[in-house]
């Protein structure tokens, strides 16, 4: 190959690789907001591939929230399937009682259902369940929550009693933060109001006393 056609050759790959790398990042992009996947992305109730996804790796300097244990009946088209004694009258509360108590329940008052819409309950790693990883973002989360991203569906929805023992392994940074804070609260609380009661005694006496003088 001769020198000009090598220059030649360098100059058309700097000109047309980068859009080419540009295109297929914005795809990808694209993708990711829209909830679409192709169906060689993931097959229906692999393990492996939603053990991968992100969240839940321990970030924060391994403190941060650990990823949950993936049930077998979170791949079930009806997560409910062969609970004893289960039937379309029976409410979440009944054996999701931890669930209920997450700022989307207390505050807002959204129910299970406003999320789990589907009938039956479809596991949360069934391939079509709108609350799957890969779609939650777009089919849940955009109903309230305009312009959700991957990254935003990845926020951990049922939070764990920041207080609870059982935290301190599974999120030690909330348990650590919360305990901090109430500690420091409560001390403050425990200085500065006998500190407070004490300073008004003295101003009290400091007025009779003179009162006291000035009858005088």
């Amino acid at each position: 190959m001769s020198i000009g056609r090598m220059i030649f050759s360098l100059l058309w790959a700097l000109l047309v690789v980068p859009p080419a790398i540009g295109q297929a990042a914005d795809a990808s992009g694209e993708m990711a907001g829209t909830g679409y996947f192709r169906d060689q992305d993931t097959v229906p109730g692999s393990l492996r591939f939603y053990s991968q996804l992100p969240g839940g790796e321990g970030k924060l300097w391994g403190m941060g929230p650990g990823k949950p244990k993936i049930r077998r009946s979170s791949f079930k088209q009806d997560a409910h399937e062969g609970v004893a004694n289960f039937g379309p009258e029976v409410r979440c509360k009944k054996c999701h009682i931890p669930q209920t108590k997450d700022l989307h329940y207390l505050r807002m008052g959204i129910t299970c259902i406003q999320c789990h819409r589907s009938q039956p309950v479809a596991g949360v790693y069934h391939y079509y369940s709108p609350l799957n990883p890969i779609r939650r973002h777009a089919y849940v989360c955009a109903k309230c929550h305009e312009g959700a991203t991957p990254s935003f569906a990845s926020y951990m929805v049922h939070e764990p009693n920041p207080i609870a023992s059982a935290t301190r392994n599974s999120f030690p940074l909330l348990y650590y933060a919360v305990w901090i804070m109430l500690i420091l609260a409560v001390g403050v609380f425990l200085f500065f109001l006998p500190y407070t009661a004490l300073w008004w005694i003295r101003e009290f006496f400091a007025k009779l006393k003179g009162r006291s003088s000035h009858g005088r």
